[in-house]
């Protein structure tokens, strides 16, 4: 189009410099005949320097439309991978969430964990408070048991001392009872009695009587002196029976 354009120019300058031409030959005659020309080619220029201005804006045009095309695509590939980032960020939030959800519950179970503990912690003071002053009350049980087993122990201990002696000086008597009665210098009740009972057997005390020549009211204070001495037998007065549980040796 542009060549086009040139070869009018080309054409109107020739026929401008013929109408120039003629016209000096005859001016009087062809007067708009040499104005006509240079108006169009005025005209023409104009519209050269306006197409050329379009030309300028088309490429100006062109250019900013590639710019936006470009910067379109890009938006277009970074749209893609905001999209893909955005995917990516999704699915971490959700495993995240995921993450968070787990932690909650954990913390759940430990704050129940912890709750279940205080709780036992809690019994287990009042058990061994409980322990303690129990600990404490047996302590002072035992200290007064102690006590009373140490006054016992003392009594004890003088009652062993006391039945020592007694033993001591009534195997002195013994001996010496054995020693008179060997040598006939006596033939006490006590003797008699004692010699008619049997180990072992329960016999009639009053056939005992009978077979010592021995009055009741004697026998019943032998047998009261015997059990005051702690001595071997075991008396049944409702039955009337009488029971030597070991030999005496005299």
């Amino acid at each position: 189009m542009s060549e086009n354009l040139v070869d009018a120019k080309t054409s109107l300058k020739k026929m401008a410099s013929i109408i120039v031409n003629l016209s000096g030959l005859n001016s009087d005659y062809i007067p708009k005949l040499r104005i006509q020309p240079e108006k169009i080619l005025e005209e023409l220029e104009k519209y050269g320097d306006g197409k050329n201005v379009l030309i300028n804006t088309l490429k100006s045009n062109y250019e900013e439309i590639n710019t936006v095309k470009n910067k379109i695509s890009q938006s277009q590939r970074d749209i893609v991978k905001f999209e893909e980032e955005n995917a990516e960020l999704v699915r971490n939030r959700q495993e995240l969430e995921t993450k968070i959800q787990e932690s909650r519950n954990e913390i759940k179970e430990v704050k129940e964990t912890i709750n279940t503990k205080r709780e036992e912690l809690k019994n287990r003071e009042l058990r061994l408070k409980e322990l303690e002053d129990r600990l404490f009350t047996l302590n002072k049980e035992v200290e007064k048991f102690e006590e009373k087993l140490k006054i016992l122990e003392t009594e004890l201990n003088e009652t062993f001392i006391k039945k020592e002696k007694f033993v001591e000086s009534y195997e002195l008597r013994v001996a010496a009872m054995k020693a008179l009665i060997k040598r006939k210098y006596i033939n006490s009740l006590l003797y008699q009695f004692i010699k008619a009972l049997q180990v072992g057997s329960s016999l009639d005390l009053r056939n005992i009587l009978v077979a010592i020549d021995m009055r009741e009211e004697q026998a019943r204070k032998i047998i009261t002196k015997m059990l005051e001495d702690n001595a071997p037998i075991e008396y049944d007065q409702s039955s009337g029976t009488i029971t030597l549980k070991e030999e005496v040796d005299f």
